[in-house]
């Protein structure tokens, strides 16, 4: 594959994982300071339907990241890179916590522990889109489009 292309393909799916990721933590700040319980069900439906995209967007992130790291002994490149591993750890959290969300707020009850697991969701989303989005300056300024 040429570099242009996998370049593309890693700004797509930057985009495509900043949108999502943004998306669903505002819908579930949104449900929770609504506090109204269909709407809480209905951003825990979304998100859990709305997982296929992160669970093909972010692999194709690292593996995107990873070829254009290849051998690269660049600070920048190496800050990418680890990053992109606390991403992916967050990532298999997030998805669990999606799941269990769900599952709470549609056959169980929107309690202590909701809130708690809802809390941590919050917690590792924000993480997650903090560090995506430092990737995002660090390949800017690796580009050199970004001083």
């Amino acid at each position: 594959m040429k570099r242009k292309t996998v370049i593309k393909a890693h700004l797509i799916a930057s985009v495509v994982a900043v949108l999502t990721i943004t998306t669903f933590l505002s819908l579930s700040l949104i449900a929770e300071i609504r506090g109204d319980e269909t709407f809480i069900k209905t951003v825990k439906a979304f998100i859990l339907y709305g997982l296929p995209v992160l669970i093909f967007t972010m692999p194709a992130l690292k593996i995107t990241g990873e070829k254009l790291a290849g051998k690269s002994t660049n600070p920048l490149v190496l800050e990418k890179v680890k990053r992109m591993k606390i991403v992916v750890i967050n990532g298999v959290g997030l998805i669990l916590l999606a799941v269990f969300l769900f599952y709470r707020s549609h056959y169980k009850a929107i309690d202590d522990i909701f809130l708690v697991a809802q809390t941590l969701e919050f917690g590792l989303g924000l993480a997650n889109l903090s560090l995506i989005i430092l990737n995002v300056r660090s390949g800017l300024k690796l580009s050199g489009k970004l001083q």
